[in-house]
């Protein structure tokens, strides 16, 4: 190889080595590059999988609540209605079983209307929550209290010996109902009409025996008030006055 040979073939190979380097550079900054674009997109791939999270966490809360609130009074924290019937289709279920005795003790407060109209449904609304507290201090146990109406609510007493011993579970929601309820700087005083159903004597329907015990409670509502009545006492020719 002659010099002007070995002159060009050292510059072809600088030439291709600068080529090279550049190449390398490029792909070093691309690779750099790529890394750096994944690592963002592996970053937020956690931030999202982080909310997907937490929207899964109250997702479940929320179905939570919502069941909770398919079953309860929102005011008074009390078992609604629905939750009421699920529990004496169980508890009738329970009594057949071992041959017991349940009540349910339909209960309608008394001189309710005129708190709402003198001291506004604010005022209503504490004297029904100060009325759940007194109420579920009555009933405890395996027994429930629950709103099923505005200024309704319905015991359902399990594990009776008889049929009569629902009787001193209503003198005693009557006593703690008829207490003077602290209200605004003043005191108000209501009572109560319950009718009491009992099973399997007036009923074995869940359905039926509320509705004997309502009917029972309205014979009260239409006369002295402030007392309780079994419904087998509607069958006699003259029921009496409410008992107190």
């Amino acid at each position: 190889m002659n010099p002007t040979e070995y002159v060009a073939r050292i510059a072809a190979l600088k030439k291709e080595n600068r080529i090279l380097k550049q190449k390398l550079i490029r792909s070093e900054t691309n690779r750099a590059l790529l890394e750096e674009a994944l690592e963002t997109h592996l970053n937020a791939l956690k931030v999202r999988n982080n909310e997907l999270e937490k929207s899964h966490q109250l997702l479940r809360l929320s179905e939570a609540q919502y069941r909770a609130l398919a079953l309860h009074d929102s005011l008074t924290d009390l078992p609604n209605r629905i939750m009421f019937q699920r529990r004496l289709a169980r508890a009738i279920g329970h009594a057949k079983k071992h041959n017991s005795y349940l009540a349910i003790l339909y209960i309608d407060l008394d001189r309710f209307k005129p708190v709402n109209d003198n001291w506004g449904h604010k005022a209503g609304d504490l004297v029904l929550c100060e009325i759940a507290i007194r109420l579920k201090a009555c009933v405890q146990g395996k027994n429930t209290i629950a709103r099923i109406g505005g200024d309704e609510f319905a015991g359902l007493i399990e594990d009776l010996q008889k049929p009569d011993d629902a009787g001193p579970m209503a003198k005693r929601i009557l006593r703690t109902i008829t207490k003077p309820i602290p209200l605004r700087g003043q005191f108000c005083t209501i009572g109560a009409s319950i009718g009491i159903s009992c099973y399997p004597f007036d009923g074995r329907d869940p359905n039926l025996l509320l509705m004997h015990a309502d009917s029972a409670m309205y014979t009260i509502k239409k006369s002295s008030r402030n007392g309780y009545r079994f419904y087998r006492e509607l069958k006699q020719a003259s029921p009496g006055p409410p008992r107190t």
